[in-house]
């Protein structure tokens, strides 16, 4: 009966989505944890093998690029030494005693074109002659030729540490000094040799680093232990680099590369981790498939409505018969599309009496003091592209105040009424209308002309007066005055409208002050009066 019970619990424990879910991740997490395990055991060793030997190949390189750079060095000094005059000169100045200046320009002359940090001239007794703020040079160069014939040797001196090849000078035979010349060992060339080594190089002296590319070695014990060390808590693989006449000198060259660095670059390149990963991937693949099966036709239509949905629309979406958790997220995205469409409604609709009452004058239906400000750039844009004519035509009302007075507020509000019905039907559609205020309007007409906005105040003007109100069986005679100005087309947007509504709202009151019910264009007379 045991048995039994094991067998049908199993697959009931499986029977959700969920649960099939995280069964299958286990299975994936467990397979990619035993091939990473081997993965790094295995590549390990085969990488620091790999490393090992790339180390020795690189030090070889060095030993090579440093072994032609002392040559070119000693070639240098060997050029000066073989110059017909550099000797012959040299000849004048030890042994006649001639001024030596000439001999200084000469060798900037003909030889300042090498890459050489300084140079001394020694004669037979082993005394600067050239260059005297060089003794120290000249004492090393003394010092090593008592000791070694090595033609190429390293010193520290003031400066840092220096590479030195120097060469006997005759003339005819007769011997008459020593021209050494010298390259300076510094952080530019600790940084040209480490461009191609891959690593670092250490500059180390009684078993101290003098000098590094890893600057936060320096100072530091060096002392490897076979053919690694442990600087700032990191190995490094080092190999020596072996220099000139240092069996004699105590200076000596490192190379080495960080084993944590070493891993991380030739990791990338191993074969077994690239089929590893391959047969992960076909891991990850087939259960991608096993949970696709699963999961493609609920998932498939969900992600169908959701991309609908991201398009802005909100699609219709059957309800499912609820057998599991897919089923039940189905129907309550459906529920969750009805409301979205029964909010978007409303939202649309609201949205839209907001945009009309923002900009819509409630009485007249006319446009608005706001709506004015933000058409306004907009059409002085295209004024100034298509070299239009933009005319502003300023209307009020005459005696407005009376007819408030004598018939009520409510009355007065049907006369406005009546006079933006009058506007709308004098202006042609490209023409803008608004309420400013009051019993104050503001046409906003462009023309190719400067006398359209005039034609079509006289038109405005005469269509108002023969088209009365009636209120009660009593006709109410209704006039406006009408103010014409002209945009300045040279002016930005905002000044553009100031000057427009000051010249309008001038031109308005001129025409208010002469008796009403006429238009009045501004003019350089009306300017003249306003100040």
């Amino acid at each position: 009966m045991t048995s039994k019970s094991n067998k049908f619990t199993i697959p009931r424990m499986l029977t959700t989505y969920r649960a099939r879910l995280y069964f299958y991740t286990i299975l994936l997490i467990t397979f990619l944890v035993a091939t990473l395990a081997y993965t790094y055991t295995y590549s390990r060793d085969a990488i620091l093998e790999q490393a090992e030997y790339n180390l020795s190949n690189t030090a070889r390189l060095l030993t090579g690029n440093i072994k032609m750079e002392e040559n070119g060095l000693l070639h240098h000094a060997e050029m000066i030494r073989d110059d017909p005059r550099i000797q012959e000169y040299m000849y004048i100045v030890t042994k006649i005693g001639a001024e030596k200046e000439a001999l200084r320009r000469l060798l900037k002359r003909d030889f300042s074109w090498l890459s050489v940090e300084r140079f001394v001239f020694l004669d037979l007794n082993g005394q600067p002659r050239l260059n005297t703020k060089n003794a120290d040079l000249a004492n090393a160069v003394q010092e090593h030729m008592r000791q070694s014939q090595n033609n190429i040797f390293y010193t520290q001196s003031s400066r840092g540490f220096e590479l030195v090849a120097w060469a006997a000078i005759y003339w005819q035979g007769t011997p008459l000094g020593t021209i050494a010349i010298t390259h300076l060992l510094d952080n530019n060339w600790l940084n040209q040799h480490q461009n191609y080594s891959n690593g670092h190089l250490f500059i180390e002296k009684h078993n101290v680093v003098q000098l590094s590319s890893l600057p936060e070695s320096e100072g530091k014990t060096f002392l490897p232990r076979g053919d690694s060390i442990v600087m700032n808590n990191k190995i490094y693989q080092v190999r020596a680099i072996p220099l000139a006449g240092e069996s004699i000198r105590t200076l000596h060259l490192w190379h080495g590369i960080s084993e944590q660095e070493v891993l991380r670059q030739l990791k990338r390149h191993s074969q077994i981790i690239l089929a590893l990963a391959i047969l992960g991937s076909l891991a990850t693949l087939t259960v991608g498939l096993m949970i696709a099966r699963d999961f493609n036709r609920p998932l498939n239509q969900l992600m169908e409505i959701t991309h609908a949905v991201t398009q802005g629309a909100l699609p219709m979406m059957d309800r499912a018969v609820e057998t599991n958790e897919i089923d039940t997220l189905s129907n309550r995205f459906s529920e969750m599309l009805q409301s979205l469409r029964e909010k978007q409604e409303e939202i649309d609709h609201a949205h839209k009496r907001l945009e009309e009452s923002a900009i819509t004058d409630s009485l007249t239906g006319l446009h608005n003091r706001r709506y004015l400000k933000q058409i306004f750039p907009q059409l002085f844009a295209q004024v100034q592209r298509e070299t239009h004519c933009l005319s502003g035509l300023m209307l009020d009302l005459d005696y407005f105040k009376r007819i408030n007075d004598r018939y009520g507020h409510l009355v007065g509000d049907q006369c406005l009424a009546h006079m933006g019905e009058v506007l709308k039907e004098s202006c042609r559609a490209s023409d803008y209308i608004f309420r400013m205020g009051g019993e104050e309007f503001l046409i906003l007409s462009l023309s190719d002309t400067a006398q359209g906005g005039e034609i079509l105040a006289e038109k405005i003007r005469n269509a108002l007066e023969r088209n009365p109100v009636t209120y009660k069986q009593t006709l109410i005679n209704m006039t406006t005055s009408i103010g014409v100005g002209l945009t300045e087309n040279q002016l930005d947007p905002e000044a553009a409208l100031t000057n427009l509504l000051f010249h309008a709202d001038k031109a308005l009151y001129t025409a208010k002050d002469n008796g009403r019910n006429q238009v009045i264009i501004y003019n350089n007379t009306l300017q003249n009066t306003t100040s």
